[in-house]
């Protein structure tokens, strides 16, 4: 029988012949914590008394959930991450302007390569599977990781989802991201890889692979990946010292389930409160009227998700009814941006531009939601109370349908403005 992504993933990272449902003991490549967790571990660890890491070389920390300190709370905490790192001696300590967010910069820069396998604290690692790498998060179990260099898993089965056709104008990743996870459902997925192939990912850009696979953890997924393919080449070619290893699922595989998609026939997608599969076709929601607006987070942190904003946004005004905040995913992202004047044109149209990192989507600590109002944005979860009021409503949709329902006050279609 052949062999998952997956399964050859743990195979050679544990030197056994690994199949889904064994209990294994794998040492991550890379270990990936943020700015919230860290005094978290190093306190977990001194009441072990446990004063060194297993491998600190592994460990990357990044200042992205906070970047801009907005409390005193939030200025010693930083303070305390930088002690840390010199205590632990960690040199990929990744500070507010030197990287961004740390689901994506390590990919930029070439710290991630087909095949690998990484462990983390936040969920949404699994973005890393934008290049074929498996990242699994571990939650608090990251303190274990650090301190011993692994922590026992299930290998997963694995999901297969085929991607065919093409998408129609307006309609971006993240539609066919929602879509899916809303189709696929938590009972099917759950503690699974979702694996990503199929003849249109020729098409998909690493940018695009990074929304596609940040969705599936949301609905109880173990991670997600893509199949590396030649737009994975090109993409690591001068950014990975060395050769790459595309690894791919044998013909002979056992799945849980496969499962074909045709993307011509996909609209764009709004998920409605309070979860993020709630997902429904925009012509549903039309017309719900918005206060607040954010394109950033995770789910759509790159140049791509930019530019389609700009597209729309080109020649119109923000609504003054609305608050709109672009949160570019990286430094690298957002000098881009900057040349290709997209932060300009966002500004003179009335958007607030923050640093590279969460944004908004971190918990609401900049741009929150007063009582009874509603945003639609790129972040990863809508539930109740998550950007600040309890009574808040949350939308999720693409930057396309963020850019066009900023401009008109009110859940808006894209392809409006792109026909």
């Amino acid at each position: 029988m052949g062999k998952t992504i997956t399964e050859k993933i743990f195979s050679r990272v544990t030197g056994k012949d690994v199949i889904a449902g064994d209990i294994v003991f794998p040492e991550p490549e890379i270990i990936t914590v943020h700015d919230w967790y860290v005094v978290n571990f190093d306190s977990a660890l001194e009441e072990l008394g446990i004063n060194k890491l297993y491998d600190p070389d592994k460990l990357i920390i990044s200042t992205d959930h906070e970047p801009i300190a907005v409390s005193l709370q939030a200025a010693e905490r930083q303070k305390k991450v930088r002690e840390i790192v010199k205590k632990y001696g960690i040199k990929n300590f990744f500070d507010t302007g030197r990287g961004g967010h740390g689901h994506v910069f390590p990919v930029e820069m070439g710290l991630i390569k087909p095949g690998m396998f990484v462990e983390a604290y936040d969920v949404h690692v699994t973005n890393f599977g934008s290049v074929g790498a498996l990242a699994i998060p571990v939650l608090i179990e990251i303190t274990e990781v650090l301190a011993c260099g692994s922590v026992w898993l299930k290998t997963p089965e694995t999901v297969r989802v085929n991607l065919n056709g093409k998408m129609s104008l307006g309609t971006t990743i993240r539609d066919i991201a929602q879509k899916i996870i809303n189709d696929l459902g938590a009972d099917l997925v759950d503690y699974a890889v979702v694996e990503f192939g199929g003849s249109a990912m020729g098409s998909i850009s690493i940018d695009q692979r990074h929304i596609l696979c940040n969705t599936p953890i949301d609905i109880g997924a173990k991670s997600a990946l893509v199949e590396p393919d030649q737009v994975t080449l090109d993409y690591l070619s001068n950014r990975v010292d060395g050769p790459l290893e595309l690894i791919s699922s044998d013909l002979d595989a056992k799945f849980r389930e496969v499962v074909d998609y045709n993307l011509d026939s996909i609209e764009p997608q709004i998920a409605t409160p309070p979860t993020p599969d709630c997902v429904v076709n925009i012509s549903e929601v039309l017309g719900k009227k918005v206060h607040h607006a954010f394109i950033g987070s995770c789910a759509a942190p790159t140049l791509s998700d930019l530019e389609i904003a700009g597209k729309i946004i080109e020649g119109h005004k923000i609504h003054p009814d609305v608050r709109f905040i672009i949160t570019p995913g990286t430094q690298e992202v957002m000098g881009k941006a900057q040349k290709l004047g997209l932060l300009n044109l966002f500004s003179e149209a009335g958007a607030m531009i923050t640093p590279p990192g969460c944004g908004p989507c971190a918990g609401g600590r900049i741009g929150g939601l007063a009582s009874g109002e509603t945003s639609i944005n790129t972040g990863t979860r809508n539930d109740y109370g998550r950007l600040g009021a309890s009574d808040s409503e949350i939308y999720l949709g693409s930057a396309a349908t963020v850019a066009a329902s900023a401009i008109k006050g009110e859940i808006a279609d894209p392809r409006d403005f792109l026909s």
